[in-house]
């Protein structure tokens, strides 16, 4: 493959990325992140393989499925891993398209969010052990890397700010409904363990973690991993299936956080991706057996009828 002349230097740590889609405007703006994170930007190539790929569908309001397949296929074959810059309306398809654990989704979301990737913050050794059933995924070590892959954008774009008028903000991204995908099928309810606790009482336990916004800081409070168990046991016992963009909501932190937990929480088999019965192209999310039969357990050792804990 040929290297992609680029008007902002060379590599300055020998890795290299492709870009893959948006506009010529936008291709100038990833190679100038390439530039800046010390990486060579190269012509797309199926046949070569880039540490990166970095795939802008933001300005993408139907994405090909024939365009998704190329992505996946290059992925699977090279073991590169992809930064995907969408909208929350195009993360379904995306989400449920692209290889688990190869991807960085970054919805709505700047592009400072992705430097701390591209220089190894959260890199393929991290996703490599997500992928290792042996060991127990850190999910202590996971929070750690989003909060400081959190903190690190918010501190570049206080510089930023500080030298443009138009500077980064770092607030949470509005939510809205979508799906995820090795699929399991539908587990049945277990009879003996249904009157654990009942989804109104679920809800109303979300309702009042819900309700400490309105008088605390939301991120003060920021429990991704336990407020999407809450939901999907919810949702389990409501008979709904949950999409990734409905999970995203449920988790109470911005979207590109919240995949991050969800593909961890996959990854470790907590939870599990199913296949859209309807639609082969939507998946769904939802608690394994196992972890649902944990949550009956807990709740019915803390009695929560008596003692509602939220």
């Amino acid at each position: 493959m040929k290297e992609c002349p680029s008007p902002f230097g060379s590599s300055i740590n020998g890795r290299t990325a492709m870009i893959v889609g948006g506009t010529a405007q936008r291709i100038a703006d990833l190679n100038r992140l390439l530039s800046v994170t010390g990486y060579t930007a190269l012509a797309m190539d199926d046949a070569q393989r880039a540490d990166f790929l970095l795939v802008d569908f933001s300005s993408e309001t139907d994405i090909p499925t024939d365009f998704l397949l190329r992505i996946s296929q290059y992925l699977q074959t090279h073991r590169s891993t992809a930064l995907v810059w969408t909208k929350m309306g195009g993360l379904e398809d995306a989400y449920a398209a692209l290889p688990q654990g190869q991807c960085h989704f970054l919805v709505d979301a700047d592009d400072i969010e992705a430097m701390p990737i591209l220089a190894g913050a959260f890199g393929r050794g991290d996703m490599d052990r997500l992928h290792d059933r042996n060991r127990d995924v850190s999910f202590e070590s996971l929070h750690r890397i989003s909060d400081e892959l959190a903190e690190f954008a918010r501190t570049l774009a206080r510089m930023a700010d500080s030298e443009r008028k138009d500077g980064v903000s770092d607030k949470p991204i509005p939510f809205r409904q979508a799906p995820l995908g090795g699929f399991q099928e539908f587990p049945s309810t277990d009879p003996e363990r249904a009157d654990a606790i009942d989804a109104q009482t679920l809800r109303e336990i979300i309702k009042l973690r819900r309700m400490r916004d309105r008088f605390f800081p939301p991120d003060l409070f920021a429990d991704p991993a336990w407020d999407i168990l809450l939901d999907l046991k919810a949702a389990g016992q409501e008979g709904q299936h949950v999409s990734v963009s409905s999970l995203c909501i449920a988790a109470a932190v911005p979207p590109t956080t919240a995949l991050r937990w969800t593909t961890a929480m996959t990854e470790s088999g907590m939870l599990v991706r199913r296949q859209d019965p309807a639609d082969a192209r939507r998946v769904f999310i939802a608690l394994s057996d196992e972890t649902s039969a944990k949550l009956d357990d807990y709740f019915v050792a803390i009695g929560i009828r008596s003692a509602p804990i939220i």
